[in-house]
């Protein structure tokens, strides 16, 4: 259904649409996900909506996504404005990765229940989806600059940041921009800043492609080619940006916790011989593992 008006920019419109998905559907998971990682002047988030601007492929959007569990079944109800029409069907394309609507929870949750570490999480969060990703590059700059600190203090720096490099529009910087400034904004190591703008440069200029299209080698082997990035980073980007369901971060500090704590193998090796069981959904049972300890 679409409503016209109401809009800043002449010729835009408000779009407002239903996205349906198969129960069982952990809706207010992936809001809390959202929510715990949202970024100041960028993302708003309550415990059932998530709203942002962001680029699509003919101008901006201002987009709000709400938990939708009416008679028809599980789903999310996505409002925006829109430039023009011609993007409707790429945002919900994207709404759809970022929510994971086309998973099918029951066969993954069926799976994930015959390990018993998992079976009591599994039966309290039925329906955990994987968070996709609306831009890929802003996943992984997301992730370079939340390196080595707390969630939460990583939300702090992404707020600043975003904010210097846009001059407060709203939306989350671009390569080029982080190439162009990001030695004048971006704090810490030397070394450190100089890698992430040596990658923004790359990125922009079109030497390290990002395709969500990729298998997920070698969107892994690509990124580890790059100083600065390892293997934690690079698959977690590609498990985002690919919302590939068999990345398991077996090297996680938090992961690891988790895993001992339910009495599972917590070092990376063993615990990524013990995930060979929860293939092909190891995006998942990891998941599941950072949602027992509270992540």
């Amino acid at each position: 259904m679409t409503d016209s008006g109401g809009c800043p920019d002449p010729g835009s419109a408000t779009h407002t649409v239903r996205l349906a998905t198969r129960g069982p559907f952990d809706g207010l998971g992936i809001m809390r996900f959202l929510a715990d990682h949202a970024i100041r002047g960028i993302e708003t988030s309550t415990p059932t909506s998530y709203a942002r601007r962001l680029r699509l492929p003919t101008g901006t959007a201002s987009l709000v996504v709400s938990l939708d569990d009416s008679g028809d079944g599980p789903g999310v109800v996505c409002s925006a404005r829109l430039s023009s029409d011609e993007d409707l069907p790429v945002l919900v394309a994207l709404v759809r990765r970022l929510f994971d609507l086309d998973a099918d929870s029951a066969t993954i949750d069926d799976a994930l229940r015959a390990d018993p570490a998992l079976a009591a999480s599994v039966v309290l969060h039925p329906g955990v989806r994987l968070p996709g990703a609306v831009d890929a590059e802003e996943v992984l700059f997301r992730t370079l600059l939340g390196q080595q600190v707390s969630v939460a203090a990583a939300r702090t720096v992404l707020g600043r940041v975003s904010a210097e490099l846009t001059e407060g529009s709203g939306l989350f910087p671009t390569a080029a921009q982080f190439a162009e400034r990001g030695s004048a904004v971006l704090r810490g190591p030397a070394r450190r800043v100089a890698s992430i703008v040596a990658i923004a440069e790359a990125v922009a200029s079109g030497r390290l492609v990002l395709d969500a299209r990729m298998p997920a080698a070698e969107l892994i082997a690509t990124l580890v080619e790059q100083p600065g990035i390892g293997p934690w980073t690079a698959s977690y980007v590609a498990m985002r940006v690919l919302g590939d369901p068999d990345i398991l971060l077996a090297s996680d500090l938090i992961m690891l916790q988790s895993a001992q704590a339910l009495g599972l193998p917590h070092d990376a090796k063993s615990l990524a011989e013990h995930g060979r069981r929860w293939a092909p959904w190891r995006s998942y049972a990891g998941l599941h593992l950072w949602r027992s300890i509270g992540r």
